[in-house]
């Protein structure tokens, strides 16, 4: 389900509309998009590429329900231009729609992103299923609420030394898989090394209490874990947190429902590496090609890519939809809520 097109000029109108906070809202709810703002359009010019543009209008997409009458209803579709970026084709609800049209809306400028020329031949792919039969999630951002804990443990160990870590930092840190300290410490200081220390093992000492009284669980892990194992998928974590995180999972037999456990001082080598993901699949006995690793980071979608498995990102963590999307993710999701509408039993 591939479609072949040429870039065209649209009418300008494609900016204001992405902007409306009710199209953002349901972009990203829907398809993991939060749109870069204006449309990507595409003109059909042959036979081919027209049927097929006719087959996917056929199929219902994700609605885009307007607020009030003033504006006109929509559609989307899940894609990938060139098999890398996601996105999303719009399909506006109006008689006079031209029938040879494609408008696109993703994260990314695509059209700067790929340095395209004008007219340039694009292909957008629809996006099917992901037959797998293992799926592994991160913890931190993809099953656990736990960035504002970050935020808080960041900031208590810095505290004693006169230093302050900003939630940005945070932020950063944990989407790359590097220290939060780095940033904070000035590069002038003569004891860099022996402070970074310092405040690493005072966050070290303060983590377990206040994982326990900021961190939990995002809303419905039982009901998405339950319905991938409904398709007899298994289920993994691999993980570069600290056991103590496991006991969120404990409540109601949520931990028992994974079939194998992989955290960080399980393994040498941290994410990227895929050194995590392919001992967990190991434990499971599944191949690299029949599986998935949801994250809510760069450096997720990166040991993906190295393991060889199919990478999803996901929006509740430190990764917004435009830094995800520069990592080429398979899938984009809003929440782990849309996992078991993406995924379907190898």
């Amino acid at each position: 389900m591939v479609l072949e097109g040429r870039l065209a000029d649209g009418l300008g109108r494609g900016a204001a509309f992405t902007r409306l906070d009710w199209v953002r809202c349901r972009l990203m709810d829907t398809v993991g998009i939060d749109p870069f703002p204006g449309t990507l359009n595409l003109t059909l010019d042959d036979d081919s590429n027209l049927a097929r543009w006719r087959q996917w209008q056929d199929m219902p997409g994700h609605s885009l329900e307007p607020p009030d009458t003033g504006f006109c209803r929509a559609r989307c579709y899940p894609v990938q231009v060139m098999g890398r970026i996601p996105a999303a084709v719009l399909l506006p609800e109006v008689a006079d729609y031209p029938h040879n049209k494609v408008e696109l809306v993703a994260a990314l400028p695509i059209r700067r992103h790929l340095a395209l020329a004008p007219a340039a031949q694009l292909s957008v792919e629809l996006c099917r299923p992901l037959a797998v039969k293992a799926v592994l999630f991160d913890l931190d951002g993809t099953l656990v609420d736990s960035v504002e804990a970050y935020i808080q443990v960041a900031q208590v160990a810095a505290a004693p030394f006169g230093l302050q870590v900003t939630e940005e930092q945070v932020r950063t840190a944990l989407a790359n898989g590097t220290s939060f300290w780095r940033g904070a410490v000035p590069k002038d200081r003569s004891d860099v090394d022996a402070v970074v220390k310092a405040i690493a093992a005072k966050a070290y000492q303060e983590w377990p209490q206040i994982l326990r009284e900021q961190g939990k669980l995002f809303d419905g892990v039982m009901q998405t874990l339950d319905a991938l194992k409904a398709l007899g998928i298994k289920l993994g974590i691999v993980s570069g947190a600290r056991q103590e995180v496991l006991e969120l999972l404990r409540p109601d037999g949520l931990l028992d429902r994974f079939d194998a456990v992989v955290l960080g001082p399980d393994v040498p080598t941290r994410k990227p590496d895929p050194e995590g993901i392919l001992k967990c699949l190991g434990m499971l006995n599944v191949p690299p090609a029949d599986a998935l690793y949801v994250g809510d980071a760069p450096i997720d979608i990166m040991a993906s890519r190295a393991a060889g498995v199919y990478a999803v990102g996901v929006l509740t963590g430190a990764g917004d939809s435009a830094t995800l999307s520069s990592h080429y993710p398979d899938r984009l999701i809003s929440s782990h809520l849309q996992l078991s509408t993406i995924v379907e039993s190898a």
